[in-house]
């Protein structure tokens, strides 16, 4: 019986918790679940791509012009100037009890890419991820023809820099190494690169590349979901799991 209470206590101990802290948007509005409870944090209907940081307090997310969007128009509201005809997206964070909300940056470059009306262009902010101890911020702004700009603030919204062309911009959290490199790859930047031959012809590579991106370490190629799973690469927004799913059946 003892045998069977401890095996029972053990179980719980060690049993994967189904109510983990996460967030999501839903009808643009973002929300925090924790152990059940649902907590709704935002209520304009302008908030997508909630990022939940690595220790839990705050919610950093993406905060579109007021307006609506029917499916097929942008129309800005109607006591919204809209600037040079560009709609800047903004980033921004709130805390998990749904206090002290701040925008930490607006994109206000011109070259933005075409909105979804003819009048409109879209300064838009996408693809947001945290360096493992959430120090740092990513994002990605439409910058290029063939590449967005890689930025990176503070977690608070000091110290905006770009850091150059990034496509599908990972953090790592953990990988294999080699010994005669770096010995820990964590908070490297995966990113791809739109570049050119040196006879003619462009091609759109995976690199590894240091947290402040001024050095590269290594080509990773044009496969993402293969390097991702032969180097036991696990990134801080955990998009691998997928793939090990796929490598796995």
């Amino acid at each position: 019986m003892k045998r069977v209470i401890i095996c029972f206590l053990l179980s719980i101990l060690f049993m994967p918790n189904a109510y983990a802290a996460s967030v999501y948007a839903k009808d643009r509005n973002i929300y925090y679940a924790d152990n059940g409870m649902v907590r709704q944090l935002t209520f304009l209907g302008r908030d997508e791509v909630p990022k939940l940081h690595p220790k839990g307090e705050w919610v950093y997310f993406i905060r579109s012009t007021p307006g609506k969007w029917d499916g097929q128009r942008y129309y800005p509201a109607k006591s919204e100037i809209v600037k040079d005809g560009i709609l800047r997206d903004e980033l921004w964070r709130i805390r998990t009890n749904g206090s002290d909300a701040k925008m930490l940056f607006q994109n206000g470059y011109t070259n933005a890419v075409d909105g979804p009306d003819p009048e409109y262009s879209c300064a838009s902010i996408n693809n947001i991820q945290l360096s493992p101890d959430g120090d740092k911020v990513y994002f990605e702004t439409p910058d290029w023809v063939t590449s967005a700009a890689l930025h990176v603030i503070n977690s608070d919204g000091s110290g905006e820099k770009n850091l150059g062309p990034g496509n599908e911009t990972r953090i790592v959290l953990s990988s294999r190494t080699f010994e005669d490199r770096e010995r820990d790859y964590k908070g490297y930047i995966v990113t791809s690169q739109h570049r050119y031959f040196f006879y003619g012809g462009s091609y759109d590579w995976f690199y590894l590349f240091t947290p402040d991106m001024k050095r590269e370490v290594a080509p990773l190629g044009d496969d993402f979901d293969y390097f991702t799973e032969v180097g036991d690469i696990i990134y801080t927004d955990h998009s691998e799991v997928d793939i090990k799913k796929r490598f796995n059946k």
